[in-house]
């Protein structure tokens, strides 16, 4: 083409070019990366091979919001400068957000591989790495980040996330507060050191910390009650305090304790709950007054969200309210009805699998070893979710299930479950609302925890500081799910065997 143009075509032709890119970078430095993305798309027409333009269009279409289209483009960049380091890093990037991870382990080593100074690219492959769940070749990528931008608050925070999931948390906990130290007024770091002070059982520092949480941006649960301050740990005598709920059900079952110590300070106690949650609230003791999420509120003195008591109560894992004696009473006309459907022959025991997240959950199919101990009843305790699993095991299980239970969901949720579970001679639960509801009965219960399980379960290997009637399973690092199954049915039969109630030395 520009051959046949000569000379002064060329000039003509390259004078477009660079007009192309020139514009697009303005328009790019300017916020419009769509039109950046016209701009350098037509420098493509006029150059179909120059990798700048190829690399120009394929970063800008990207943060235009066009990641499918800018794929190939840069692909082709890459393809034109394979040794290129911000194209390497683009594409790697772009490829960590449409799933190819592994390619984009591949793409980001090979950069620093030729460019061992690019601290945004070791930092990236150390995001990669812990999102494959390698957490020691995470470790590692952020170390070298962290040589490269030292003072960098994100990349120390990171490196402390993967040496938690290596269960390295006393070493995470000196990052975190070095993270602290590095970006004080950055609420993510904070909760984060505050959660692993809390497992390692540091409540006094870490409480405080944690309650960071609601000054994260994404924080859906942050109340701002206008005229009414937050409790500061003051003395309540003659207030009025309104607790209210945060997270999911089983952290309202966990912490609901709480409302009691606050009724012996000599507040009145106010309690805005979920309201699917209300009926079954009303057997817990402390509260005053339940208010569904969504009524008016009533007037008070002070407020405070309920995850925050135990530190504004001055907790310590050794004076955890509640653990020795329930707390969480069912219904008794309601409990005698689902015994008679019940009844009493076997070793009686409810199963729940499925949690909120994905790695607190467990395949159903890793319950065969409970299934297949001699003289045991199996109950159904799953809400909703992870049902279909029921289909093809609940016959060859032996699964009781009760189709009829928790009808109302509006006002009555865990109401026939907690019942049953009254009837029941243990629980076996991944770490769910389900176990919480057990425990806050001081039901015997079995705890199916993962490699981390969260911060709230300590590091305690069996033994946990909320309830002393569950026992916790957990995870050996490599052996998964099954494992810690035929431990627990190891135990079933000793509890069967030697007629012991779990948990009670």
């Amino acid at each position: 083409m520009h051959q046949r143009n000569g000379g002064g075509g060329r000039a003509m032709v390259d004078d477009a070019f660079r007009m192309a890119i020139n514009a697009g970078v303005q328009a790019h430095a300017g916020g419009r990366p769509d039109l950046a993305a016209a701009h350098f798309a037509h420098a493509v027409k006029i150059a179909p091979d120059h990798p700048v333009a190829l690399f120009n269009l394929g970063i800008a279409l990207e943060d235009a919001g066009q990641g499918d289209a800018a794929l190939p483009v840069l692909e082709e960049a890459l393809r034109r400068r394979p040794d290129h380091a911000h194209t390497l890093f683009r594409l790697g990037s772009l490829l960590v957000l449409k799933g190819g991870l592994e390619r984009a382990t591949a793409l980001l080593m090979r950069l620093l591989e030729g460019q061992p100074d690019y601290p945004d690219a070791a930092f990236r492959l150390g995001n990669v790495q812990m999102a494959l769940g390698r957490y020691d070749a995470a470790a590692a990528a952020y170390r070298r980040a962290l040589v490269l931008a030292p003072d960098a608050g994100s990349v120390t925070n990171n490196l402390a996330g993967a040496l938690r999931r290596q269960g390295r948390a006393v070493e995470a906990a000196r990052l975190y507060k070095r993270a602290v130290r590095l970006a004080p007024d950055f609420a993510d770091y904070h909760k984060n050191l505050g959660a692993c002070l809390i497992s390692l059982g540091q409540w006094e520092e870490g409480w405080p910390h944690y309650d960071w949480r609601h000054r994260q941006a994404a924080w859906g649960w942050r109340r701002d009650i206008p005229g009414v301050p937050r409790w500061d740990g003051s003395p309540l005598a003659g207030r009025t305090i309104l607790v209210h709920f945060e997270q999911g059900l089983g952290d309202t079952l966990q912490f609901i304790r709480y409302l009691s110590v606050l009724k012996n300070q000599g507040a009145r106690t106010l309690f805005e709950c979920q309201p699917t949650m209300r009926d079954i609230l009303r057997g817990v003791a402390g509260i005053d007054q339940l208010v569904c999420h969504g009524e008016p509120l009533p007037q008070a003195d002070c407020h405070a969200p309920l995850m925050s008591l135990p530190g504004l109560c001055g907790s310590s894992p050794q004076s955890v309210p509640g653990a020795k004696e329930p707390y969480l009473h069912p219904d008794a006309d309601r409990v005698a009805a689902w015994g008679r459907r019940i009844a009493r022959d076997g070793f009686k025991v409810g199963i729940n699998w499925q949690a909120a997240g994905d790695e607190r959950s467990i395949p159903l199919g890793a319950f065969a070893p409970l299934a297949a101990v001699p003289g045991i009843r199996l109950f159904n305790l799953q809400q909703k979710v992870g049902l279909d699993q029921l289909q093809a095991l609940a016959g060859p299980f032996g699964i009781t299930c009760f189709p009829d239970a928790e009808q109302d969901q509006t006002h009555g949720s865990f109401m026939d479950t907690a019942a049953i579970i009254a009837n029941l001679d243990l629980v076996v639960s991944c770490d769910s609302a389900m176990i919480h509801l057990a425990g806050a009965m001081g039901k015997p219960a079995f705890l199916a925890l993962p490699w981390l399980a969260d911060w709230r379960w300590l590091t305690h290997p069996d033994r946990t500081v909320w309830y002393d009637g569950i026992r916790m399973f957990r995870c050996e690092r490599e052996s998964g799910w099954d494992g810690v199954l035929r431990r627990i049915a190891q135990s079933t039969i000793d509890l069967i065997n030697l007629k012991v109630i779990p948990c009670q030395g």
